[in-house]
């Protein structure tokens, strides 16, 4: 590991997390060769967006068709990683009901009773409401036409009384921003829609202990629902004391599987954007713009997940480990923050891609290629660099209109996880001769269960694309190639198949 002090993250943190330095870039990762040592010093748990729901009504019960299970999958998970904080970044509660928030202090009584765990150490509760918990679908229609009468609102609806609501869920006084100290870290929360001069004076309160933070090298960490906008980041930065902040949002929705949307460093102030954990599933995959010139098909194959992290703080850096909690398992690589300055930079786009390095076809498998309709076949298998690749890359013709691609799971680099796959159609040169010219489609589209974790791919990893016989190139004799990709766009080798 790179001997990185920790005082460097105080005399270099503003060049590393500067725009200027990421090169406009949104993402962050270590290059290879840092690893963090054993034994972090601080572990959280963060989730976003659950949305648990009751049915209509105040009889409704909660759990019918929006069941708790991720949730609970969530916390059972922090608990064997033996956390020491979880993280909530709002809308706890779908329709802002009490009921809803009550749901979800049942099952965190289950997993974590009397905020502990199993060796007995607490749990700290680091939560926030967000949006749902405290209006738009709190005091809309929903709650014009189910609770008509203002007695019966007030005791269902969370908004009528926060403060009094929140601590007869939670056990603790409500806060318009908080300030919490976990094993030396320090975090501050800032609940939906209060007033920036709240969280002006918790941090002007808790001045001391962010100077001390900032002459040990410590960050530390603040909560809001949405992404904290400059006024907010400026705020942090101006009463951090030296020590440097990092901030956790959600709203979004977005899918962590994507490295594009998950630190925006807005002000030099990283803002880490939290998946959702809802019921429902998190599918938004966002910023792909830059990794291939084609649109990237969006469908059922991607898949819904429900996302979160843990995060491990060490001396001289942060690893945000990226997690599926449906069917489980890892969503790829970790994330590392290294504190100071180093060259090249970690967070360039050089650095960058080093780190999410290259996914590859794995060698021995076969070429499979079928057309119907009494339409002849050909097939080869393409070649890497320097060397010849096996694939059980399908195409398939099942109709003379349509062309139907099967492309095999890109696993063969077990370091780097694919992302999506680009897919180039061209006419063979025997076709195009006449013209002179080459024709040519480009297609793209995301790898099959993106969304969920690794190994729980559906249908083994093979994604499936189907392009009309009018989008293909004139004539008979076509070359598909097919490119495994990182969603930061580096690139494997290709492998190809011949139709006729």
């Amino acid at each position: 590991m790179m001997d990185v002090s920790r005082l460097g993250f105080i005399k270099g943190i503003v060049a590393s997390l500067g725009i200027g330095a990421l090169g406009g870039g949104r993402v962050f990762a270590a290059p290879p060769g840092w690893k963090p040592p054993k034994g972090a010093n601080l572990a959280f748990g963060v989730v976003s967006d659950t949305h648990l729901r009751t049915m209509h009504g105040p009889s409704g019960r909660p759990g019918r068709n929006w069941p708790h299970k991720y949730f609970a999958a969530a916390l059972k998970y922090f608990r064997d990683q033996n956390v020491d904080a979880v993280v909530h970044c709002g809308d706890f509660a779908h329709r802002g009901q009490v009921e809803e928030m009550r749901f979800h202090a049942r099952v965190w009584n289950k997993v974590f009773p009397k905020n502990r765990a199993p060796d007995g150490h607490e749990v700290v509760k680091l939560f926030v409401t967000g949006n749902h918990d405290t209006d738009g679908a709190g005091y809309g229609e929903f709650v014009k036409n189910n609770y008509p009468d203002p007695e019966v609102r007030a005791k269902h609806v969370l908004q009528t009384d926060m403060a009094a609501n929140w601590e007869r869920i939670w056990g603790e006084k409500y806060e318009p921003v908080w300030h919490k100290e976990v094993k030396g870290y320090h975090f501050f929360g800032r609940h939906y829609n209060e007033p920036k001069v709240a969280l002006v004076s918790c941090l002007r309160l808790n001045a001391a202990a962010l100077s001390e933070s900032g002459a040990q090298g410590r960050p530390f960490f603040y909560m809001q629902h949405s992404r904290p906008l400059w006024d907010v980041r400026k705020v942090l930065l101006r009463l951090s004391r030296g020590a440097r902040p990092m901030s956790f949002f959600g709203h979004n929705h977005w899918s962590a599987s994507s490295w594009n949307v998950i630190a925006l460093y807005r002000g030099n102030v990283p803002c880490i954007q939290v998946p959702s954990c809802e019921p429902r599933g998190c599918g938004g995959l966002v910023g792909d713009a830059w990794i291939t010139k084609a649109s990237l098909s969006r469908d059922d194959q991607v898949c819904k997940g429900r996302q979160g992290y843990i995060v491990r703080v060490y001396d001289d850096m942060i690893v945000i480990s990226r997690r599926e909690f449906g069917a489980g398992g890892s969503l790829g690589e970790d994330w590392v923050m290294p504190f100071g300055v180093v060259s090249p930079h970690p967070f360039s786009r050089e650095g960058l891609k080093k780190a999410a390095g290259e996914p590859q076809f794995p060698n021995g498998a076969k070429l499979s290629v079928k057309l119907e309709k009494g339409v002849g076949v050909g097939g080869k298998v393409g070649k890497g660099v320097g060397e010849r690749r096996d694939s059980n890359l399908e195409l398939e013709l099942k109709t003379p209109t349509d062309l139907h691609i099967s492309i095999p799971l890109a696993n063969g680099n077990p370091k780097c996880r694919v992302y999506a796959y680009e897919v180039a159609i061209k006419q063979v040169a025997a076709d195009n001769a006449a013209t002179g010219k080459s024709a040519e489609i480009l297609k793209a589209v995301y790898a099959a269960g993106v969304n969920l974790g690794m190994g729980h791919e559906p249908n083994k990893g093979v994604t499936t694309l189907e392009i009309g016989r009018s989008e293909l190139p004139k004539g008979g004799k076509f070359v598909v190639s097919v490119t495994p990709l990182t969603s930061v766009g580096t690139r494997g080798r290709p492998i190809t198949a011949n139709v006729f």
